[in-house]
């Protein structure tokens, strides 16, 4: 069989000026999420495995309930380690995931939703 090296992979982006940018109906997203806008861009799933376990893994439930980023491969990982971490002891939260054409480019979303609400403190009684 004949190599043929004529097959190149393509995509081609929305303009980002159409009056109705396509977007995903499958998830909606709760108004009170707090969002992290990550900006970093990475080039292999390495890169991406170990951004996302140092950081944004252990963030993403205590310090903003939702993370968006550009990068397909930051999406793909942080989606697959909290999906993994639901399922290593009792599930504590749902995990989705969304998409959003804007001006700037294709965004994924993902956020995470407690199964249990958290225990509120008072100033009094926080932990240390």
């Amino acid at each position: 069989m004949k190599e043929d090296d004529s097959f190149k992979e393509s995509i081609k982006s929305p303009d980002p000026k159409m009056a109705e940018l396509p977007h995903s109906r499958h998830a909606i997203e709760p108004e009170n999420i707090v969002w992290h806008k990550e900006t970093m861009s990475i080039d292999s799933l390495h890169e991406a495995y170990e951004w996302i376990t140092s950081g944004p893994l252990l963030e993403i439930r205590y310090l903003y309930s939702g993370y968006q980023t550009s990068d397909w491969m930051l999406a793909h990982v942080l989606v697959f380690e909290l999906t993994r971490l639901n399922t290593l002891s009792n599930p504590q939260f749902l995990v989705h995931a969304n998409y959003d054409f804007t001006s700037e480019g294709l965004f994924y979303k993902i956020w995470v939703t407690p199964l249990t609400p958290l225990p509120a403190y008072s100033d009094d009684e926080k932990p240390e």
